[in-house]
């Protein structure tokens, strides 16, 4: 990885910054995504110290298309190419909100700013010799289903079903452009980094915020093994499967709901993809 450059979304808690902190170490250049300057910052200097020889951060709201959009094009005009995207950022809402676009809460962050920001780098990432982009998924999307009717939540709302269903789309996205890409020298795929002790959810109330809460307490994995298969994926020699899903530093079969096809082209043309 030494001088690879690498793009986190979500860095600066969970698993995203645990990852950071590791390709630092083997000596990637990093860019790095959240929303808080002060905690970016921080994860900055650490990175700095573990032996990245250059680091980069922008604040941003991923939940915002506008603020992908934007970020999109700063990093086009200001980045000679891109190795490695890892689209990390998610969110867990017991309640439900829109975002000034109208847009539910985890379905923009989840879903949405994957997709945005990946067709918005790939020119990016097409100037790397050997680039790859890797999707935050989880073994959540065997409780998720596609309701074309009530995506966001519009009608029947609960928060660990919209999560479930973005963690489904996320591997319905990444199935529908790996097929486009083809054999690109582009790789993309997902990962599932277990139930970890992370901040995920962690600002809900209410009972089931506390359940979720106690859950990653009594069970969950450490930030550092969360973000494992990940960095494997980064950073080993072999290429990713072209669409594949990995735990445990394997290829695992999602469920048969993620490989549907024709569901997977239909999502793709109501999130922005390219025809």
């Amino acid at each position: 990885m030494k001088g690879k450059v690498v793009l986190i979304t979500g860095a600066t808690r969970g698993i995203g910054r645990a990852g950071a902190l590791r390709l630092a170490t083997l000596e990637a250049k990093l860019i790095l995504l959240a929303r808080h300057r002060g905690r970016l910052e921080e994860v900055a200097r650490l990175c700095r110290a573990a032996g990245s020889p250059e680091v980069r951060i922008f604040v941003v709201d991923l939940s915002s298309q506008k603020q992908v959009a934007e970020l999109g094009k700063k990093l086009m005009s200001s980045e000679p190419r891109l190795d490695v995207l890892w689209n990390n950022a998610g969110a867990y809402h017991t309640e439900r909100k829109v975002t000034e676009e109208g847009y539910e809460r985890t379905w923009a962050t989840n879903h949405l700013a994957y997709v945005g920001l990946t067709l918005a780098l790939l020119p990016l990432l097409e100037k790397g010799d050997d680039p790859r982009v890797i999707c935050t998924a989880s073994e959540a999307h065997r409780w998720g289903g596609v309701a074309w009717d009530n995506l966001q939540g519009e009608s029947r709302w609960d928060g660990w079903r919209a999560y479930c269903l973005t963690k489904l789309t996320n591997l319905l996205y990444v199935l529908e452009q790996g097929k486009r890409l083809g054999d690109s020298k582009v790789r993309i795929c997902a990962m599932h980094p277990g139930l970890v002790n992370s901040a995920l959810g962690d600002e809900n109330r209410g009972i089931g915020g506390i359940a979720f809460r106690w859950l990653k307490r009594l069970f969950g994995k450490s930030n550092e093994q969360g973000a494992d298969t990940a960095v494997w994926l980064a950073s080993r020699e072999e290429r990713p499967a072209q669409g594949g899903y990995y735990a445990k530093r394997r290829q695992i079969v999602p469920s048969r709901a993620a490989r549907s096809a024709a569901d997977a082209e239909r999502l793709w043309g109501m999130s922005g993809g390219q025809s």
